[in-house]
């Protein structure tokens, strides 16, 4: 008796994964049936809950389908495979560890941002990658953890994880990129990690409690980004050029870049927007380390404002905190030479830290947010 009903359950369970799965694909029972070489008829049975399939039409089903028979049995394995996904703006990196930690695959797609790109490109770019790194490692036995730019906005995650939801993984779980970023910065511990990229946000990091300083968007609060500097660069060549002023180094280079007159430049950052502006931070760091007096007022400026807003996330954390580690990533690091002996002067203070430079992808972040207790690095 109890087996009869183990046996019915099974067979509901099988019949409600099959229609899901194939109605995710947007395929037929007849489309189906063709792919496998059997009937309409023989489909519908199996998704009533009626009969299982023959044992030997299985695999073709699964592989039909483009899932596996964990899956759609929905037999749950302990993962032993960890997938971090890292989805930037620009490209999306995939990596699979074993559970020793050992990197088997690594990969990079194009961008995934859902909201740049729309939810169906991402969701493709996604799947891609992930047949791409999996193979036909069962799905079962993976761990997945999606960090993608874009998916701290509305129902983006959601809808992702909802696109997975029946391929089978032992875990599927997406959130925002910086995740990433402060996983691979801090790996479990407290302290404070500074994204300074095309935006900017710092976040400090306590007994699991996060609290953001900035990352308020490009008009009002991105400190120390990339468009900000573009802007200031931008800002201070306008300025000597409307007024006559000595024109330094840095104003002959943005009109290089630009190629234009001013008109057509203002014109491009109005249509372009903060990308396009952020394009400029580059110069006003070249000509910094050339001594430009205009470039280097500037990044002092903004030097101040990070150190004051470091100093604030450090007065934040409880006392006996005597050494927090302070990482900064993104974009903006790869001038860390220009600001970095003075941030460290103006930071701290009192403390036993320094201020430090991401030294790791964080794509390895994602996939010890997957679950990997670590990662061999090659």
């Amino acid at each position: 008796m109890k087996g009869d009903l183990a046996m019915q359950n099974q067979r509901q369970l099988f019949a409600q994964n099959l229609r899901r799965r194939r109605t995710e694909l947007h395929m037929s029972q007849v489309k189906l049936a063709e792919k496998i070489s059997y009937t309409g008829k023989a489909v519908s049975k199996w998704e009533s809950g009626l009969v299982l399939p023959p044992a030997e039409v299985l695999p073709s089903i699964a592989n039909a389908l483009d899932t596996d028979l964990n899956t759609l049995f929905d037999f749950r394995e302990k993962a032993s495979y960890f997938l971090g996904i890292d989805g930037g703006g620009t490209k999306t990196k995939f990596m699979l560890t074993d559970d020793g930690g050992n990197i088997l695959k690594a990969v990079s797609l194009g961008p995934c941002n859902p909201v740049s790109t729309g939810l169906d490109i991402s969701v493709n770019i996604l799947r891609e990658g992930i047949k791409k790194v999996c193979g036909n490692i069962p799905h079962g036995k993976i761990s997945v953890f999606a960090g993608i730019a874009g998916c701290g906005v509305g129902q983006n995650a959601a809808s992702i994880e909802a696109s997975f939801k029946y391929m089978g993984f032992s875990r599927f779980k997406v959130s925002h990129d910086a995740d990433n970023i402060i996983s691979a910065a801090l790996e479990n511990r407290d302290g404070i990690i500074a994204i300074l990229g095309t935006g900017s946000v710092i976040f400090a990091v306590e007994g699991g409690e996060r609290r953001q300083i900035g990352g308020y968007g490009h008009l009002i609060g991105d400190v120390f980004s990339g468009t900000e500097f573009g802007r200031a660069c931008l800002e201070s060549v306008l300025y000597d050029i409307d007024t006559g002023s000595k024109h330094t180094a840095m104003t002959s280079a943005v009109l290089e870049k630009a190629a234009k007159p001013i008109s057509e430049i203002v014109a491009d950052i109005y249509k372009n927007g903060k990308d396009y502006i952020a394009g400029f931070a580059e110069i006003l760091f070249e000509c910094a380390k050339k001594g430009d007096t205009a470039a280097l007022e500037i990044l002092g400026r903004n030097t101040e404002k990070l150190a004051d807003m470091l100093n604030c996330a450090l007065g934040s954390f409880c006392e006996g905190h005597e050494k927090v580690p302070v990482v900064l990533a993104g974009g903006i690091t790869n001038y860390s030479s220009c600001f970095l002996p003075a941030l460290n002067q103006k930071t701290l203070s009192g403390r036993k830290s320094s201020v430090t430079v991401l030294d790791k992808d964080p794509v390895i972040g994602a996939v010890l947010l997957a679950g990997a207790k670590k990662v061999e690095e090659k």
